[in-house]
């Protein structure tokens, strides 16, 4: 990774760090929306794999937003067999082994955190954890 790259992965981190103290993503406009996924998958390129953490209001809403982001990301189509659960939940999403963990969630943030692994020192400039971002970031239908 040239230096100039770097720059920009340093730069981009700390745009996406006026995320980090909110318990919900925040509205966000076209404009944003699309600078925000341009740089979640920029990340996606450089790191090793990704764990998404997705707080919903319902188990249906949360299994789409991982649907949705899962893809973006690369990953191969998901077909988890999630349990009904009522009420809001966390989901928990390794994107290296696929596993996934759910459970009931009573605090109030809502949205996807997602967080970039790699062993490689370049890696180093965007580790950790970014979010949350809106559950429909990555939808069809709010790419335009």
């Amino acid at each position: 990774m040239t230096l100039s790259n770097t720059v920009t992965l340093t730069t981009r981190r700390k745009a996406l760090s006026r995320f980090s103290a909110a318990q919900v993503p925040p509205h966000l406009s076209a404009s944003e929306r699309a600078a925000v996924r341009e740089t979640l998958l920029l990340f996606n390129q450089v790191s090793e794999y990704q764990t998404l953490g997705i707080c919903a209001e319902d188990v249906a809403s949360a299994q789409r937003a991982l649907t949705a982001y899962a893809t973006a990301l690369g990953c191969p189509a998901l077909k988890l067999d999630l349990p009904q659960r009522l009420g809001v939940v966390y989901l928990k999403f390794n994107t290296l082994k696929g596993a996934w963990y759910l459970d009931g969630y009573s605090g109030p943030s809502r949205g996807v955190l997602v967080s970039y692994h790699g062993s490689d020192a370049d890696i180093e400039s965007i580790d950790g954890t970014y979010g949350p971002f809106p559950l429909d970031l990555f939808d069809s239908s709010q790419m335009n």
